[in-house]
């Protein structure tokens, strides 16, 4: 792992263990919003609504790669997009794995994490430009404790189609997160690095 995801991941460590040693404190949970508004990569933006997603990437599978300043690349995550073209899971997740494991899953259904008494609920919100040539999804987790929400995190993957190979995106992703219960600095995030993605199936 590089250090990078190792970051994120000891941020979120950090936090789960302070917030699942605090299961009795009260806090209020906030849903996933019904939509949000969105920046495409030409500087448009779009008001979307949870689950929807890009026709062109519809029922298809990208390993993603974290580009370097000198050439090296690193896969960091496998996106699959649903039969609408909405962003389904991120599997051969490298981000945070010591709380969610190999798999994110964005169906807006609280699930268990690895962590005892910590969940999340996870839902998306896609769009692409008008010609198609760009898109930009924007993921929100919510994490909560025996039920209480204790945190978010927003990660955004915005991008375009090589127009010469339309098995090849380019683009940034970004993850933030934020600790809602305590103030817990390690686990307050704010990465973002260029990527390159190829087309699995």
């Amino acid at each position: 792992m590089s250090r990078r995801f190792q970051h994120i991941g000891l941020g979120f460590v950090a936090a789960s263990l302070t917030l699942g040693s605090l299961a009795g404190c009260g806090l209020g949970a906030g849903p996933i919003p019904e939509s949000i508004t969105v920046t495409l990569p030409d500087g448009t933006t779009a008001v979307v609504e949870q689950g929807t997603g890009v026709a062109s990437l519809a029922n298809t599978t990208w390993d993603f790669f974290a580009t370097g300043t000198v050439g090296q690349s690193i896969a960091f995550v496998r996106i699959s997009f649903n039969d609408r073209g909405a962003l389904e899971a991120f599997e051969n997740n490298t981000i945070a794995t010591e709380i969610f494991g190999s798999t994110i899953r964005f169906d807006g259904q609280r699930r268990e994490t690895s962590q005892k008494g910590i969940s999340y609920e996870a839902s998306t919100f896609g769009a692409e430009t008008s010609d198609g040539s760009g898109f930009t999804f924007e993921a929100r987790i919510f994490a909560f404790v025996v039920g209480i929400q204790a945190g978010e995190a927003t990660a955004i993957t915005s991008g375009t189609i090589d127009p010469n190979d339309s098995n090849r995106m380019t683009g940034t992703f970004s993850f933030t997160s934020q600790v809602t219960l305590l103030d817990i600095p390690e686990g307050n995030i704010d990465e973002a690095f260029t990527f390159v993605a190829t087309r699995v199936e």
